[in-house]
């Protein structure tokens, strides 16, 4: 075989049978190759830990049912579970016990009667607005009169005195205030059809109503739920031709109705 050579340098290296370097020959040329083409030893890559099996024996995990729950879960469903529902009398079920008035809230605990009165006929609301039974009122910050219609929540009406020497004046600080709130420069209260003096206005599903005739303004609030527009145009027309009770007249029973 003819011999090949590579020039590094001033260092000859002859390829043949023999490999020189410098003044150092190494035989067997086909094992220097062999070894010169091996791959460096790659260590073998350690096996992952077993995963711990999670049982029943774990005490972090409990069985409900079929399967298992942390521990710690179930102790806060618990807790949330033995959290007492609002309760009192008239709480979620109308009662009478109280001599004054049909006392009913949906969910606040401990209501009270409302703390006067202001011209509202329940019956005449109910049979007005299509609603089945009147089920109490209760005073939170405003009254309240709850009433039920089959398949639906509670629904409410809710009335105040407000400030204002006429109903205009009191409209116009509502609107001020409703502008701001709903983010539209175009609200205002309008005259309610029907009803002379009294204005009202809507933001979505709910209404306000401000009403003449007594020596304070009044204002009835509700749903769109509760009432249609058309059917509450007759309620509100009810309340503001109610007459005005002097003061101290007590409550002429259980339930509120119109004094004419």
């Amino acid at each position: 075989m003819s011999a090949i050579r590579f020039l590094f340098g001033s260092t000859g290296v002859t390829l043949g049978s023999t490999v020189t370097l410098g003044s150092t020959g190494v035989t067997t040329l086909g094992l220097s190759l062999m070894l010169v083409a091996c791959p460096a030893e790659v260590a073998p890559t350690p096996a992952l830990p077993a995963k711990p099996v999670v049982d029943e024996t774990d005490p972090r995990v409990a069985r409900v049912g079929e399967d298992l729950y942390p521990v710690a879960a179930i102790e806060r469903t618990e807790k949330l579970e033995r959290t007492p529902e609002p309760s009192g009398l008239g709480t979620g079920k109308p009662d009478e016990s109280n001599g004054v008035c049909r006392l009913y809230a949906p969910r606040l605990p401990d209501p009270e009667c409302c703390k006067g009165e202001y011209g509202v006929d329940a019956d005449a609301v109910a049979k007005t607005c299509g609603l089945e039974l009147y089920l109490g009122e209760s005073f939170q910050g405003t009254c309240g009169y709850y009433f039920h219609r089959t398949g639906d929540e509670p629904r409410w009406l809710r009335a105040s005195f407000v400030d204002g020497a006429t109903p205009e004046d009191a409209a116009k600080v509502h609107d001020t205030k409703m502008k701001r709130v709903s983010k539209n420069d175009a609200f205002a209260s309008e005259p309610v059809p029907g009803v002379e003096g009294a204005l009202w206005s809507r933001n979505e599903r709910l209404r306000w109503a401000f009403l003449p005739g007594w020596d304070k303004v009044r204002m009835v609030s509700w749903s769109s739920e509760t009432c249609t527009d058309e059917a509450a145009a007759k309620v509100l027309g009810q309340i503001a031709t109610a007459k005005q009770p002097a003061p101290g007249t007590p409550r002429e029973g259980l339930v509120p109705r119109a004094r004419t």
